[in-house]
């Protein structure tokens, strides 16, 4: 198998994990937006949450280098 098409399939992967990973998040974010600092700290030490948000922000991070290093070879 070539190694674009390993990266290309490798981004389709960590996309469909982010989706789920990121609904996650925005909807933790709405309800957390008005409350109470200690109720943020606590979201944030909570170890699902930290554990869900690292992934998270790795799987982000991952497709982002990915894709600014994703080499088309058809085009010249």
């Amino acid at each position: 198998m070539i190694g674009a098409t390993k990266k290309w399939i490798f981004l389709k992967i960590s996309g469909a994990m982010l989706i789920p990973l990121m609904l996650w998040f925005v909807i933790n974010l709405i309800s957390i937006y008005d409350k109470d600092y200690a109720d943020v700290v606590f979201y944030f030490t909570n170890p699902t949450s930290k554990f869900l948000f690292s992934i998270f922000i790795i799987n982000a991070l991952i497709i982002n280098m990915l894709n600014k290093n994703l080499d088309v070879g058809f085009v010249k």
